[in-house]
This record gives C-alpha cells, sequence and structure tokens, in this order.
C-alpha cells in the first residue's frame, strides 16, 4: 500500500513537472512572437501574443515589462502602469521600469507619482539620462524651474549633445525670465538640430522680449520656410509687424494663424484688424 501511494505520489510530481516544462515553452513562443511583432511596430498583434502568453504562464514575468510598452504605445497609460507595477514586484531594481512607469503617470497627470518614480530610477541607476530629463520635466509641470533646470543640467553632464536637454533648458530659462540664457540654450539646439522650428520659434520669442525685433523676424522667417504650417509663428511674426506699424502685414499673418486653426487667432484679428 505504501509502495502504491508511493507510485502515485512519483507519478503526480513528473506529471506537474512536465506540465510546467510545457507551460513554461509555450509561454515564452508566444513571448518571442509578441516581442517579434512589437519589434516590427504592430503593438496590437503584440499585445495579444503577450496577452497569451500572460494567460499561459501569470508567472512568466518579463512578458509584463514589454506588454506595458505595448499599452503606452496604444496609449493605454494606466494599463501600462499596472504592468510595470507587476514586473516591478518581481524586479524591484529595475531602473528602466520605474523610469517608464514614471512617464506614463505623468502622461496621465500623476505628477507625484511620476516623481517618486523618476526619484527612484536616479536612485538605482544615477547614469541614466532619461529620467533626469523626464523628472525635470515634472518638475516644471510642478512650477519647480529651478529644480528642473538642475535635472536638465545634471542630464547634461552625462550627455552634452542631445538637443532635447537644451531645448528644455531654453523653456525653462524662458520662464525664469534668463531670456539670453534661453537663446543660447535654442542657438545650440540649432547646431545641433538645424531644422528644429520650434527652436527658432522660442528662441524668438525670447528676442522679443529682448527688444531684439529684427533677430526675432529673422527666426520667425526662418521658421516658416521649415514648416509653413506652424501657427504660432505666423501669430508671432504677425505681433511684431503690429508693433512696427506694419498693420496690414500683421493682419495677413493673423489670417494665416487662423486659417491653420489657431483659435487666438480669431481675438488678435478682432481687437486689431476689424477696421
Amino acid at each position: 500500500m505504501v509502495k502504491l501511494l508511493f507510485s502515485i505520489l512519483t507519478f503526480l510530481i513528473i506529471s506537474i513537472s512536465a506540465f510546467c516544462q510545457t507551460d513554461t515553452t509555450r509561454a515564452f513562443s508566444y513571448f518571442q512572437k509578441g516581442y517579434h511583432q512589437q519589434v516590427l511596430r504592430n503593438y496590437q498583434e503584440s499585445l495579444k501574443d503577450y496577452d497569451t502568453t500572460v494567460f499561459i504562464n501569470p508567472d512568466y514575468n518579463r512578458v509584463y515589462f514589454f506588454r506595458a510598452l505595448d499599452r503606452y504605445y496604444l496609449h493605454d497609460f494606466k494599463g501600462s502602469i499596472e504592468d510595470y507595477t507587476t514586473f516591478i514586484k518581481s524586479n524591484p531594481n529595475s531602473s528602466s521600469a520605474f523610469d517608464n512607469r514614471g512617464y506614463s503617470n505623468y502622461l496621465l497627470g500623476n505628477n507625484e507619482d511620476a516623481l517618486k518614480d523618476y526619484n527612484r530610477a536616479i536612485e538605482l541607476n544615477p547614469k541614466v539620462v532619461k529620467a533626469y530629463l523626464n523628472r525635470g520635466g515634472v518638475n516644471n509641470r510642478l512650477n519647480r524651474f529651478n529644480e528642473a533646470l538642475s535635472d536638465f543640467n545634471h542630464a547634461l553632464i552625462l550627455n552634452s549633445n542631445n538637443p532635447d536637454i537644451y531645448f528644455n533648458i531654453g523653456m525653462t530659462k524662458n520662464v525664469l525670465n534668463d531670456y539670453k540664457g534661453a537663446i543660447d540654450a535654442f542657438s545650440i539646439v540649432l547646431k545641433l538640430q538645424a531644422n528644429n522650428d520650434k527652436a527658432l520659434l522660442y528662441r524668438a520669442t525670447a528676442k522679443v522680449l529682448l527688444k531684439d525685433y529684427k533677430g526675432a523676424l529673422d527666426d520667425l522667417n526662418h521658421c516658416l520656410i521649415i514648416n509653413p504650417n506652424n501657427s504660432e509663428a505666423y501669430l508671432n511674426r504677425g505681433a511684431i509687424k503690429l508693433e512696427q506699424y506694419d498693420k496690414q502685414s500683421a493682419c495677413a499673418d493673423f489670417q494665416k494663424a487662423l486659417a491653420l486653426g489657431n483659435t487666438n487667432a480669431a481675438d488678435v484679428i478682432k481687437e486689431n484688424c476689424s477696421n
């Protein structure tokens, strides 16, 4: 009788082991299919394969990190956060998971949660440029401009050739009324990315505030050559022309801004171009 029970128990252990191995193999197969689709940017198809992976083996933990990426690209930020949270439970030292979850939190307006995630990401890996850049973005949103500038400057130490860092420095210095510093930052962006129309637009804004109207017009003209659909550039160029008593040309720019869908242009036209 004891022999029989022992034989049954041994058979059950072997059967369970075989099932688990098959289970893991099937899960890995679907994971590979999902990863292949993700590389091809077929996120819906990738998500289906990752869902199947989780259904077959919910303990196959790495799939949650990659499914979170799919959900992010498909704008399911809440689902993305949930998957990163599941992944982090088994991988509490993954700087990338905290950084990525922070960005999904940021996009949902969960600023304090995003800040906690970025703090943890940086604590785990203080050499990740993206985490400083993203934390600076949260600090800017929370009106902590000096803290944001500190983050961007730290990112700059790690990567001095990243135009996104200089752009964010320029934007933050504009807010802090350091217009010369903003112009310098946007100028570096344009050395790295000559066709960055937004850098030209915001450099022009800083130049206007320093009363360099000619320099601002040059930037806005160049901006519109690069991107003739930049309605803000037309609106700003019109404002400068109005300041210089060129009302007809200014109103023509306001009309172009309105035609491109700039809702602010309607009020400007009503106030300055109705006669």
